[in-house]
């Protein structure tokens, strides 16, 4: 059921794209990547993330500044009180009202406050390099993607070609049969090839298809049914002559973000062990406050009661104060706390290493592919040169009755599996060197 169904999409595909490819917008590769960055859900999630962390870093340069804060509270007390001069409880009700304000800032706290700051600063340039990588992940991605699609596209006028070439060659054969020149067996061997070249068509348009949907999702397009590529010019393919790996990797290590993020989270990681050790110093804060209280009788008909102001104004105080903490024993947190950010800093360097090991293998791997790539690209020309003629000679053998259907047959699926071969070693050689030139910080671009 599921076959059924991609098959009628793809065919749906293939007469939408043919009906209307007047209509729809050709996207170059450089279109397609920036699209992708611009609207990539994970690239969206990372760059909050970027935001986020710089928030982090501007509480925490906010945090140097004193705080402020103002209080008020208010009472209501009733009860009975014994007066000594009557002998007797009487019923007193008050009401009471105080305010406040106060404010607190920290002088020395082992600089951990400073360290902070420089700390998250870098962790906001990591998860802005965080962000490059994602970029450059989904870029390489979508290159391939578009290469596969290119591939494809001469892939299927090969296969259109060698159809037109047997149905010629059907035409042919089929007069010859009737004027009784050749035998019905070579008509129907030629029949049965054409037949075959005909389903390699449709194969090919089907790969085609799905590769552009594969490409139409991995931009995340509403519509993937208006969605075709343009089809750019490809320059004659230079000799491969590029620097060594470890030319390439040196280059690589002062630009791929990779390398970056991992260097700002060690440099993080260092500033943490500071914030560690400022916990073994003394604290001092310097604190201000300046409060005042009213009371008054609930009910009052002899009028003791002062006005609230007044009573405001004689009751008000203020403090000014400084205050020293020194730790002296707390549960060795301080020590506990240092060992663990040693821990985190020998991780994060663990972290950065292995950036490097893996960036090292993948230009090494990358280099390998593109030297094996240009190797087969050359000798893929040599056997569709091989090929060619060898078919064009055998092909005029046939026409003129010297070789039979299936050594004809033979020599044209020979042909066509050469061409095929050269096609996939120029689009995985222009791949590679790609990639290679994205290492070396060279834009993505065809």
């Amino acid at each position: 059921m599921i076959r059924k169904a991609l098959f009628g999409f793809v065919i749906a595909l293939a007469s939408i794209t043919s009906s209307s490819a007047q209509e729809v917008k050709q996207w170059s590769l450089l279109e397609c990547i920036n699209y992708a960055h611009e609207n990539n859900i994970t690239v969206k999630r990372q760059l909050l993330n970027a935001e986020y962390q710089a928030n982090v870093l501007k509480q925490s340069k906010l945090n140097m500044l004193p705080n402020l804060n103002a209080s008020v509270s208010g009472s209501f007390n009733f009860g009975y009180t014994w007066i000594q001069q009557e002998a007797q409880n009487v019923e007193v009700n008050t009401r009471s009202l105080s305010s406040g304000l106060s404010s607190n800032v920290a002088l020395f706290e082992g600089l951990t406050r400073q360290n902070t700051i420089k700390k998250n600063q870098y962790l906001l340039m990591q998860a802005l390099e965080d962000n490059e990588k994602t970029k450059n992940d989904i870029a390489l991605q979508i290159t391939a993607q578009y290469m596969q699609i290119l591939f494809d596209k001469e892939l299927l006028a090969v296969a259109k070609e060698q159809y037109e070439t047997s149905k010629l060659q059907v035409d042919r054969t089929q007069k010859l049969v009737d004027a009784g020149s050749v035998a019905m067996g070579n008509l129907l061997e030629i029949k049965s090839q054409a037949a075959k070249e005909a389903l390699n068509v449709t194969q090919q348009e089907n790969n085609l298809n799905l590769n552009i949907l594969t490409l139409a999702q991995l931009l995340d397009l509403e519509n993937p049914l208006d969605f075709a590529i343009e089809t750019p010019t490809i320059p004659e393919l230079e000799a491969f002559t590029p620097a060594g790996p470890e030319n390439i990797y040196q280059t690589a290590l002062e630009i791929m973000p990779e390398i970056k993020s991992s260097e700002h989270y060690v440099t993080s990681s260092e500033y943490d062990l500071k914030i560690a050790k400022g916990n073994y110093y003394p604290t001092i804060s310097l604190g201000a406050n300046i409060g005042a209280n009213a009371n008054w009788l609930a009910d009052d008909p002899d009028g003791y009661n002062r006005p609230l102001w007044e009573q405001f104004k004689s009751t008000r105080n203020t403090y000014i104060g400084a205050s020293l903490s020194i730790p002296i024993f707390n549960r060795l947190q301080a020590r506990n706390g240092v060992a663990n950010a040693k821990l985190g800093l020998q991780d994060a360097n663990y972290q950065l290493q292995s950036a490097k090991l893996a960036l090292r293998k993948e230009i090494q791997q990358a280099y390998a592919d593109a030297t094996a790539a240009y190797k087969n690209f050359l000798s893929s020309e040599e056997a569709v040169d091989s090929y060619k003629e060898s078919f064009r000679y055998t092909e005029k053998k046939f026409n003129v009755g010297l070789v039979n259907s299936v050594d004809y047959n033979v020599s044209k699926t020979d042909f066509t599996k050469a061409q095929s071969d050269l096609l996939q070693a120029k689009y995985s050689y222009i791949l590679r060197t790609k990639i290679l030139d994205f290492y070396k910080g060279i834009p993505i671009e065809l």
